[in-house]
């Protein structure tokens, strides 16, 4: 988590600065071949995002209004971690026999790795 100041405005109010959180940071991903089944890639694309969330009300100072406070919720991040960022449908893994690798006999060395032209 990171400390940053969020800046809260309301037709009608003052704008306010308050001190908050947000989820800013780096977390692993890869693609390689997977260990068991050698026509497919695994892929695991981790990102930073929140876990959980806190609440806040602030009041905010509406100089023109009947009313000269207006009460404003906002939200926070709890605590931040790296999740999943989206999954890979299974129809978007071409098996090696439609891409054309089957002929080529087993992939040992980099020079028989090629763009694919199926995707």
């Amino acid at each position: 988590m990171t400390k940053m100041l969020h800046v809260l405005k309301a037709n009608g109010c003052l704008p306010k600065r308050i001190p908050s959180f947000i989820c800013h940071g780096r977390c692993s991903s890869y693609i390689q071949v997977s260990g068991s089944r050698m026509w497919q890639m695994e892929r695991s694309c981790m990102c930073c995002q929140e876990s959980g969330e806190r609440e806040a009300t602030v009041s905010l100072f509406c100089p023109n209004e009947k009313r000269k406070f207006r009460k404003v919720t906002t939200k926070a991040p709890l605590e931040c971690m790296c999740r999943p960022c989206t999954g890979i449908e299974e129809y978007s893994i071409i098996p090696q026999e439609i891409a054309g690798f089957a002929e080529e006999g087993p992939l040992t060395t980099s020079a028989h790795f090629r763009r694919s032209s199926a995707l």
